[in-house]
């Protein structure tokens, strides 16, 4: 599910003007899910998918925000972005919180 979640990811950024260029970005002995440019600046995406009926990125809680935050700055990240994708039977719902961290 991780996988599929950050490739609509990766596509929803893309298509609203982002450039994406990492994917599952080794910091240290954690992870970055997506690593992506807004206008010159660098931004971490947490990335959540689901097939439930609820809002994926309920599931960050502040634990994995802080990790999240932490490993973003080790890379210069400017911004950390949460991204929930919802993938329902016969549609898919993204939720894309910018600036979280």
């Amino acid at each position: 599910m991780g996988e599929i979640g950050e490739r609509i990811a990766a596509r929803f950024l893309t298509s609203h003007g982002l450039e994406v260029i990492g994917c599952n970005v080794e910091v240290g002995r954690g992870e970055l899910d997506l690593l992506a440019m807004d206008r010159g600046r660098r931004i971490a995406v947490e990335v959540r998918a689901t097939t439930a009926d609820r809002d994926p990125i309920d599931s960050i809680g502040p634990g994995k925000r802080r990790r999240v935050t932490r490993l973003a700055g080790a890379v210069g990240a400017h911004r950390v972005d949460f991204l929930g994708v919802r993938i329902g039977p016969d549609d898919v719902v993204v939720h894309w919180v910018p600036g979280c961290g």
